[in-house]
């Protein structure tokens, strides 16, 4: 059974046919990995979190929706031009997800269609289009899979709290730090609150004195990065590229490669150890 979702209404899905996009994954350790906004995907991978018995409702709140069918209503024609989900129960109590864009909505649209051993026109007057990939699937345990943080966020109340960028704390912190020195206000964009965030989570205080000398003395090993100090050697910010250049120095992501010798620059970084 399939059952959609309509503004803040659920409904059954009534159809004679099996929905074959609408199922579970072939998921292994091989093509998943723990989710990391600082990382792109490969396009076979999935990220997953993990989710604690907090979190665990976002997700149930789909599932109780199965234990009594009997109580939803069948999607009308007016409601079916307005769906925004169609979820699914799977084996071992899992979920399958399918967000419903605009852009998937077909109305009035005229298609050609091979049949017969000639091409037929055909109007779609109201239709929606389904993605050969799911934006979601739930294993039934605590693992909610996922391909793109940011299609599936409306979809999960409380999934913000597994997207980790710097709290404003934390920015006030920093900007405290024997090491900058901001010299004009300007909205930190969120490629540097992640970062931010990331050396928090490494355990990399750029307050110690130790960091600082190091940073002194690499800065200027790439000199197409914009870096600028002032008397007292610390690295003045005013811009967010400014900002970017000093926390990728800090997390390693200015370096050199050590056969080439070119001086190279990563928007991303996996920790191995």
């Amino acid at each position: 059974m399939f059952l959609v979702k309509v503004g803040r209404t659920y409904r059954k899905l009534d159809n004679t046919d099996d929905i074959s996009e609408l199922v579970a994954p072939e998921i292994d350790p091989e093509n998943s990995r723990e989710f990391d906004p600082e990382i792109k995907l490969e396009h076979e991978e999935w990220f997953y979190i993990e989710l604690d018995d907090v979190h665990i409702s976002m997700v149930k709140e789909y599932g109780d929706k199965f234990l009594n069918t009997a109580g939803l209503n069948d999607v009308n024609e007016e409601e079916f031009s307005k769906i925004e989900l169609i979820f699914r129960k799977v084996e071992n109590d899992g979920l399958v997800f399918q967000k419903i864009t605009q852009s998937k909505r077909l109305v009035d649209k005229s298609i050609l269609k091979w049949r017969h051993r000639r091409a037929e026109r055909t109007i779609i007057e109201n239709g929606i289009e389904l993605k050969s990939e799911n934006d979601a699937y739930f294993d039934g345990n605590d693992k909610l899979y996922f391909k793109n943080f940011r299609t599936i966020r409306s979809l999960f109340k409380g999934i913000d709290d597994y997207y980790r960028i710097a709290s404003q704390a934390e920015v006030d912190e920093f900007k405290e730090f024997n090491l900058v020195r901001f010299i004009k206000e300007f909205k930190i964009k969120t490629n540097n609150l992640k970062m931010l965030a990331v050396l928090k989570d490494y355990g990399i205080d750029l307050n110690d004195i130790a960091v600082k000398n190091t940073l002194l003395r690499t800065y200027s090993q790439y000199p197409n990065q914009e870096f600028e100090l002032d008397d007292n050697q610390n690295f003045i910010i005013d811009s967010n590229r400014k900002l970017t250049c000093l926390l990728k120095l800090a997390l390693g992501r200015l370096y050199t490669n050590p056969i080439t010798h070119h001086k190279m620059e990563a928007n991303h970084a996996k920790k191995l150890n």
